[in-house]
């Protein structure tokens, strides 16, 4: 390998993966080989899973407008919340690998709508 090219070391994992660097000697976005006595040794970890996902009006289509979704635990059933994206139905909830469920806030949003369906597809 060529010694005064300038490297970069990272993870190739799943969009949807926060990983970041925990330890390493070296600033990992700018490796100059020549600098480096015998290797480059980092290690990362798995910060957050990213939960991603579009939601709409089962009548019209059209995404709901201020509608709250929580994300929890048996133990805790609201760890983490989000409101959806008036514009396009996106929403995300960031936690850790496990089992969640996702629940509608209690308040206006659980009395408004209610999920009817969910899955792997794009549109209702």
């Amino acid at each position: 390998m060529p010694e005064s090219t300038l490297f970069t070391q990272n993870m190739h994992v799943p969009e949807n993966w926060l990983v970041e660097s925990v330890r390493s000697l070296y600033d990992l976005d700018n490796i100059h080989l020549e600098d480096v006595d015998s290797g480059v040794h980092s290690e990362f970890e798995l910060e957050y899973l990213l939960l991603e996902g579009h939601c709409f009006e089962a009548s019209m289509g059209n995404p709901p407008r201020g509608l709250q979704i929580t994300l929890g635990t048996e133990l805790e059933p609201v760890k983490v919340d989000t409101i959806v994206m008036a514009n396009l139905g996106y929403f995300q909830l960031k936690a850790n690998p496990g089992a969640w469920t996702l629940r509608l806030r209690q308040g206006r949003s659980a009395e408004i709508f209610d999920i009817v369906r969910w899955g792997f597809t794009s549109r209702p």
